[in-house]
């Protein structure tokens, strides 16, 4: 008797923490909708489990990114023109040769607010090894 309780705590043990871990593969990974390029994807050494991945963006005059969360560490590093990120009501401003820090799961938006020069920027971004590192938020 006593073994059939432990089988049973078990198996519901065991698909309650299913069902936890696949919570997070239902969020839409969210796909940045400009010209890019990844230059390096690679396992990040001496953290198991996590990867980096740097990528090369160029957005048109007026482009306005989706809003979205980083749910790991990112740094974009403005090449040419200004980076604008909306973070819910604050706005910062980031001009070539500017490094901007993201906040971890802070949804955010990002535009080239000019009318005539592109944005290039360079994006650093490191999370766990097949999660996106971007997700779409509402």
């Amino acid at each position: 008797m006593k073994s059939s309780y432990l089988i049973k705590s078990v198996t519901v043990s065991f698909v309650l923490a299913l069902i936890v871990s696949f919570q997070g593969v239902s969020a839409e990974e969210y796909v940045l909708k400009a010209v890019t390029k990844k230059l390096h994807q690679a396992p990040l050494h001496g953290v198991d489990g996590k990867e980096m991945t740097v990528i090369h963006a160029d957005l048109p005059p007026k482009f306005v990114g989706g809003k979205h969360i980083h749910p790991g560490p990112v740094f974009v590093y403005v090449l040419e023109g200004e980076l604008t990120v909306n973070l819910g009501g604050e706005t910062k401003t980031f001009k070539a040769g500017e490094l901007y820090a993201e906040d971890i799961n802070t949804a955010m938006v990002g535009e080239n607010i000019s009318s005539s020069d592109d944005l290039e920027i360079l994006i650093f971004q490191v999370g766990d090894i097949g999660k996106p590192m971007m997700i779409k938020v509402e």
